[in-house]
C-alpha cells in the first residue's frame, strides 16, 4: 500500500508540474504577444499621435523640454490658419471629386478584366496576365514623360493622326489640367495600381462556384447579364475592398496630380507647398513666431487624413470582414 501511495503521489506531482509548466508557457506566450502587438501599434500610431499632439499646442511648447506629449497650452488656432492658407475646402472638393469618379471607373474596368481572366479561356491568356503583373513593378517615373506628351496632344489613340493624313492637320486636344488625365486610364483599366485590383478580382472570382453561372446560362442569361445579376451581388466584399484601396490611392496621389494639374490642385499637392505659403505669411507678419510653422504643418497633415479616417471608421467592420474573402489573404 505504501508503494501504491508513493506512486500515486509521484504521478500527482508530475501532473502538477506539467500543468504548472503549461500555465507558465501560456502566460509567457500571452505576455510576449501583448508586448509585441503593443510595440507594433505604437510604431504605427506614433506619427499620428505626434501629429495630434503638435497640432493642438502653441509654438512655445515646442522648445519647452517639459512638454513631450501633453501640451501645456492647448489651442485650435492652427487649424483655421491652415484652412485659409491652404484653401482647404476647395482642395478637398477637388480631391474627393477626382478620387470618387476615378475609383468608380477603376472598379468597373478592373472587375470586368478580372472576371475575364478568371472565367474565360483565350489565346495568350497567361502571357497577358504576366504582363499585367509586370505593370506592378514598373515605376511610374519611367512612363511619366510619354504619358505627359500623350495628354498634351491627345489624338484619340491614333485616330487623329490618321485623319491628319487626309486633312493635313492632326486632330488632337490638350487634356492637361482636366480630370480626363485620371479618368481615361481608369476607364481603360490602367489607373493607379489597376494591376493589383485586377489580380484581387481575379482571385475572388476564381473562388466562386461555377454552378452559379451555369444556372444563369441555363435560364437564358448572357455573359454580361450573368456578371451584373449573379456575380456582382455575390462579390460585394471584393468590391468594397477594391473601392477603398483605390480611393485611398487616388486621394493620396501626388506624382500624377502634380504633373497633370496646375489650376486644380489636390490636398496632397497643396500640402507639398504649404510650408512655403506659411513662410510667406510669417515673413509678412513681424509679430509671428517662426516656430508656428511646425505646428501649422502638423495641423495641415491632420486635416488631410481626417476624411480618410472618417471613411475607415464607418466601413472598418465590413472592410476587415471582406478582406479575408477578397483574395488578398490566403
Amino acid at each position: 500500500m505504501n508503494k501504491i501511495q508513493m506512486l500515486k503521489a509521484r504521478l500527482n506531482d508530475e501532473d502538477f508540474q506539467k500543468k504548472s509548466m503549461s500555465k507558465a508557457g501560456t502566460l509567457a506566450y500571452n505576455l510576449f504577444r501583448f508586448v509585441f502587438l503593443f510595440s507594433m501599434c505604437f510604431i504605427i500610431l506614433y506619427p499620428v499621435l505626434y501629429m495630434v499632439s503638435v497640432a493642438i499646442r502653441q509654438s512655445s511648447d515646442l522648445y519647452d523640454p517639459t512638454v513631450i506629449w501633453i501640451p501645456k497650452h492647448f489651442t485650435f488656432e492652427n487649424f483655421p490658419m491652415v484652412i485659409e492658407a491652404l484653401d482647404y475646402w476647395r482642395l478637398l472638393v477637388n480631391t474627393l471629386f477626382f478620387s470618387t469618379v476615378s475609383t468608380l471607373f477603376s472598379v468597373i474596368s478592373c472587375a470586368l478584366a478580372g472576371y475575364g481572366f478568371a472565367r474565360f479561356q483565350f489565346k495568350l491568356k497567361g502571357i497577358l496576365f504576366a504582363l499585367l503583373l509586370f505593370t506592378l513593378i514598373i515605376p511610374p517615373q519611367i512612363v511619366s514623360i510619354p504619358m505627359y506628351l500623350q495628354y498634351a496632344e491627345f489624338d484619340f489613340f491614333g485616330i487623329g493622326s490618321l485623319i491628319g493624313l487626309f486633312t493635313g492637320e492632326t486632330l488632337a486636344v490638350n487634356l492637361l489640367n482636366t480630370p480626363l488625365t485620371l479618368f481615361v486610364p481608369a476607364i481603360l483599366g490602367q489607373g493607379l495600381r489597376s494591376g493589383l485590383l485586377i489580380y484581387v478580382f481575379r482571385q475572388f472570382f476564381r473562388g466562386m462556384p461555377a454552378a452559379l453561372e451555369d444556372a444563369a446560362y441555363i435560364d437564358g442569361c448572357g455573359v454580361f447579364s450573368t456578371f451584373a445579376r449573379i456575380i456582382v451581388p455575390n462579390a460585394s466584399g471584393s468590391f468594397l475592398v477594391v473601392s477603398l484601396l483605390s480611393f485611398v490611392w487616388y486621394y493620396n496621389d501626388f506624382f500624377f496630380t502634380s504633373m497633370y494639374f496646375s489650376d486644380t490642385p489636390t490636398i496632397s499637392v497643396g500640402l507639398a507647398s504649404l510650408k512655403s505659403m506659411l513662410s510667406m505669411l510669417v515673413e509678412g507678419d513681424q509679430n509671428a513666431d517662426p516656430y508656428s510653422i511646425i505646428t501649422q504643418m502638423q495641423a495641415g497633415c491632420l486635416l488631410a487624413i481626417i476624411p480618410l479616417t472618417i471613411v475607415f471608421l464607418f466601413l472598418q467592420k465590413k472592410f476587415i470582414k471582406s478582406i479575408e474573402h477578397s483574395g488578398i489573404v490566403g
